[in-house]
């Protein structure tokens, strides 16, 4: 999504949920995803849904993700329009693997 608003968010939710209809979700409390919107159709729809904690974003697998693609793409290159940033980050995402186990992240 080129912005993430609540109202973006909720789009992309409900996509999801055509495609997975059971689904848990895993979020960060950033302000387009712990709102009052998004919050009401989550309990309306029955899905199950927990915050990673406040100030713990080594536990959340997709700032591992951004991690590795700022220190691949971002911190080493510069790019000279939005496109060639955006071309470069697809082309990125399409080859890596990200290596890590979503269930590292759940265990006590």
């Amino acid at each position: 999504m080129e912005w993430q608003t609540k109202e973006n968010v909720l789009w992309n939710l409900k996509l999801l949920r055509l495609k997975f209809p059971k689904m848990f979700l895993l979020l960060d409390k950033a302000p387009w995803n712990k709102n009052k919107m998004i919050m009401s159709w989550l309990e309306r729809e029955n899905i199950p849904y927990l915050f990673f904690p406040t100030g713990a974003s080594d536990l959340n697998p997709t700032e591992f993700c951004w991690e590795v693609t700022r220190e691949e793409i971002t911190a080493n290159e510069s790019h000279n329009s939005k496109k060639e940033l955006y071309d470069h980050l697809e082309r990125f995402w399409r080859k890596h693997e990200f290596k890590h186990n979503v269930f590292n992240y759940l265990s006590p």
